[in-house]
């Protein structure tokens, strides 16, 4: 009788141990600061310097040039104004080509639209943006940065469209640069049966996340994703941190699995501190690149396809943040 108590005790007791311990390696995870930190860097750029209008310091092409090689900038998104209902853009946008090919960085054409906005699943439509796209590239662009949001878990019209942008990328004529890029930002990802869950619970509908399946789908098609790990309105800065981390370990795990070593990831974080869901003492730069770095030393992330940060916006950087960037690169 007491040797069944004393094993039941003692199994009782292994089984608690065990799930601390999966529990621990899931939220916390085992650190090695050796790993190497990827250093690419990205900036969104606001819609005058791909036009090169010129107010303050936009069109000062020579000047970004500089502050890209002073800080390791490689990658830039230049808004060039939202998608049209039918795909299309403005009929006078007009690209200053020679101010881009001066920096020196991989630059990318930034489209978007709002969601709801904008039909996708007209073959017509994605035809348009597709055309859009290729007009774009044809102006001295590297690649076509994505940013339609929020797309919904059933989403499936999105991952038609890149589909069949990658394709007519695939098959137009490669110039010396290569073939152009797609680059695409995607909510955060959230385990897709908890959102359910806490749906229900809430009596909301909560759709404006990715799913595990949505992320290994996209990453066949896109050659970056950049997850937009902001707005969270988290009040505490290691929350945050926490979050990003997470975020970091999570993506990085699913791109490999669908696209180990050829799908980008950066992680998205915030230089602005305006905004119904921010608090900007808990979710700013700081934060979020600590988050990334912890994110990098997490033995559970696959480092074959982290790429670095992408900092939202550019024009909201201070001296301070610049200072506090630089001063992360040097660590």
């Amino acid at each position: 009788m007491f040797k069944e108590i004393y094993r039941l005790i003692l199994w009782l007791t292994l089984a608690i141990v065990l799930g601390a311990a999966v529990l621990f390696w899931y939220l916390f995870g085992v650190h090695i600061q050796s790993r190497e930190v990827p250093d690419r860097l990205a900036f969104w750029m606001e819609h005058s310097w791909s036009t090169g209008l010129s107010s303050g310091q936009n069109g000062d092409y020579a000047t970004l040039a500089q502050q890209a090689s002073t800080y390791g900038i490689t990658d830039l998104f230049f808004h060039v104004g939202p998608i049209e209902e039918d795909g299309s853009l403005a009929d006078d946008l007009a690209i200053f080509t020679p101010g881009l090919e001066a920096i020196g960085t991989t630059n990318y054409a930034w489209v978007g639209q709002v969601r709801s906005q904008i039909d996708l699943s007209s073959q017509t439509v994605r035809q348009k943006i597709i055309e859009s796209s290729e007009w774009l590239i044809d102006q001295g662009f590297d690649g076509i940065h994505l940013n339609i949001e929020p797309v919904r878990p059933d989403d499936n019209d999105f991952m038609l469209l890149l589909q069949e942008l990658d394709d007519a990328f695939a098959t137009a004529t490669a110039d010396a640069a290569g073939t152009p890029k797609i680059s695409i930002t995607i909510d955060e990802w959230q385990p897709h049966f908890l959102s359910q869950i806490l749906a229900w619970y809430m009596d909301e509908s909560i759709e404006s996340y990715w799913t595990k399946n949505q992320i290994k789908e996209a990453a066949l098609y896109a050659d970056q994703i950049v997850v937009m790990t902001y707005d969270t309105n988290f009040n505490e800065p290691h929350l945050y941190t926490w979050w990003v981390e997470q975020q970091t370990i999570a993506l990085s795990r699913f791109i490999d699995a669908a696209a180990p070593d050829s799908t980008e990831l950066f992680i998205g974080i915030p230089s602005y501190d305006e905004g119904a869901s921010i608090n900007p003492i808990a979710e700013n730069l700081q934060s979020g690149l600590a988050g990334f770095l912890i994110g990098v030393q997490n033995l559970r992330s696959k480092l074959g396809n982290i790429s670095g940060v992408a900092i939202y916006p550019y024009w909201e950087m201070d001296t301070a943040e610049w200072a506090a960037l630089q001063s992360f690169q040097q660590n």
